[in-house]
């Protein structure tokens, strides 16, 4: 691994772990064994480091669920497995990440927050695609739309306003419902198969 992806793995599980306020380039250089005259080298600035190591830690979120895709019989585990994947992923993370974010990386915050840059359409268009083949999404669904309204959909459910439901009430309420009206009747036994009381626990 060269040296600038090896920063920006170690410095995106720092910033995660504790925040990224408190995780000073002095700090990065000295647990990484570089100099700091290194760091600056390779990254403009703090903002460049943590813009690069969000971006690096999106592209290895976008091969696990790649792998989840491909190993999954259908597209329902698929969403069922990625929905898990996600829920224990931001469980690791530190408030503080985005709370820091937010407050002292507002021009990055703003980037990901109002371009979507985080939102991987590449990925969730192909999954509702490949749905379509396996008899799972009507074939009177629109993918294009389809694939647009799933992220504004996620997008309401990470609403602040949101925030004194549990992912349960959530899933139940929004997201399942959702998926059933897009869904073949194939497609509602699986979301019923993967998506019961059993499996959400």
């Amino acid at each position: 691994m060269e040296l600038k992806q090896h920063i920006l793995k170690e410095a995106g599980m720092m910033f995660s772990k504790y925040g990224i306020r408190s995780i000073t380039m002095d700090y990065i250089a000295s647990e990484l064994g570089v100099s700091k005259r290194t760091l600056y080298e390779i990254f403009k600035d703090k903002d460049d480091l943590v813009y690069q190591a969000i971006i690096e830690g999106t592209k290895e979120h976008r091969k696990m669920c790649q792998n989840i895709i491909s190993e999954s019989s259908n597209i329902i585990e698929a969403i069922y497995r990625i929905g898990k994947f996600n829920h224990e992923l931001f469980a690791k993370i530190n408030p503080l990440f985005f709370e820091d974010l937010k407050k002292y990386h507002f021009t990055i915050y703003n980037k990901f927050h109002q371009n979507g840059d985080l939102k991987d359409y590449e990925l969730t268009r192909t999954l509702f695609e490949k749905g379509k083949q396996e008899g799972i999404i009507r074939n009177d669904i629109n993918i294009e739309l389809l694939n647009i309204i799933i992220h504004k959909l996620i997008d309401i459910i990470h609403d602040d306003d949101l925030k004194v439901y549990d992912n349960e009430e959530i899933l139940k309420t929004v997201f399942i419902p959702f998926i059933i009206g897009v869904s073949t009747q194939k497609g509602r036994v699986l979301v019923e198969k993967y998506f019961s009381n059993n499996n959400q626990k």
